[in-house]
């Protein structure tokens, strides 16, 4: 979602590498493998020495107070490692290009992925899967099947919003007839799900799923959006009623809370900045900012966190000159492959292979 970056990902970043400096004092040495976000993947000789690394790392981790997640902390074999990569077993399923074979491959894909799933009750597989199969195009023909398997997953694995964001934001681009109905029903179920436990990332890329295909939300999901602590999703849905998306605002009494000097200076300041200059808040002028010593000074430079004509970029576009007179509803449906005529972005592989963002360092 284009807002800007995270900072807590920079936080996590710098206490990960403080970590990797205490183990490696500690060891004597940094040991073979690697550090992702924050998972730790490292290999040894015996499992004598992994033992005293995995003590090192519990000690350097509670430094910081913080603890290591015990279910997902092992010591494996290289051989059970392999045999149970849940990663191998999904790279060998195959998505055919034939019409009629791919319908069932798309089946027995998400079967698979779902006793997968069941078995390592792992919360990135899901993600990870939807991923893998983002590289295949799904012909029209069976667009149905493979849209009701995508919002089944938003259902059950709230984590796979924003690539199932980014899946149905693609497909849309390039003229599916997606069931707007069913996705507009299942952004206002999950909103109102998520936003009374307050979960803004999950909220945010429903509210940029409504955005992406131009769906309204019900009048009491917003009212729920109003109890958030959250100026993201605020600030998306002011987007989505002033861009004629939504029908029903934010609350007057809601929003002229957050227009004066006190909410720029608040937790709730990108909300009072962004909202606020452009008259989103219901306020007759933004004079609290153009006056204020520093927030003047970013308005003066025209300095915006939030811009409102983003749009998540295709997974796969096509090439230069492929497109050129061609029926786009007849290409999509051939019953063949058609992979080689489109350009695929490498999305961002946090997106996928990390687990759920409020568990920063709890998975090593």
């Amino acid at each position: 979602m284009p807002i800007g970056p995270d900072t807590s990902h920079i936080i996590a970043e710098i206490i990960g590498v403080a970590i990797d400096l205490q183990i490696k004092e500690a060891l004597g040495g940094w040991p073979s493998g690697f550090r992702y976000v924050d998972d730790f993947y490292l290999f040894f000789d015996t499992r004598k020495e992994a033992e005293i690394a995995l003590a090192e790392l519990t000690k350097a981790i509670s430094n910081f107070e913080l603890q290591i997640n015990p279910s997902k902390t092992r010591i494996m074999e290289v051989k059970g490692l392999v045999e149970e990569s849940w990663k191998y077993s999904l790279k060998k399923l195959s998505i055919s290009s034939e019409k009629r074979a791919q319908r069932d491959d798309v089946h027995n894909y998400f079967e698979a992925l779902f006793s997968l799933e069941s078995r390592f009750s792992d919360e990135s597989l899901i993600k990870y899967g939807l991923k893998q199969i983002s590289s295949h195009i799904i012909k029209i023909s069976n667009w149905d099947v493979f849209e009701a398997y995508l919002l089944k997953c938003g259902y059950s694995f709230p984590n796979t919003l924003q690539v199932i964001a980014n899946i149905l934001s693609t497909y849309h681009y390039h003229g599916y007839k997606l069931n707007l109905k069913a996705i507009e029903r299942f952004c206002n179920n999950l909103i109102k799900v998520h936003a009374i436990s307050d979960h803004h990332s999950e909220v945010s890329w429903l509210l940029w799923i409504c955005k992406e295909l131009g769906l309204n939300l019900k009048r009491d999901v917003v009212r729920e959006i109003e109890g958030m602590s959250s100026s993201v999703c605020a600030l998306i849905s002011l987007d989505l009623f002033h861009s004629g998306v939504i029908k029903t605002n934010l609350r007057v009494d809601y929003l002229k809370q957050f227009s004066n000097k006190d909410a720029l200076y608040s937790s709730d300041w990108l909300l009072s900045y962004e909202a606020g200059r452009r008259g989103w808040l219901k306020n007759a002028n933004h004079d609290y900012i153009v006056n204020d010593e520093f927030f003047g000074e970013l308005l003066k430079e025209n300095v915006s966190f939030y811009d409102e004509s983003l749009k998540c970029h295709p997974i796969f576009e096509f090439k230069e000159g492929e497109q050129e007179g061609i029926d786009l509803e007849a290409f999509f449906d051939r019953n063949d492959r058609i992979e080689d005529h489109f350009d695929f972005d490498d999305m961002d592989e946090e997106y996928f292979d990390s687990s759920d963002e409020d568990d920063d360092f709890d998975d090593f």
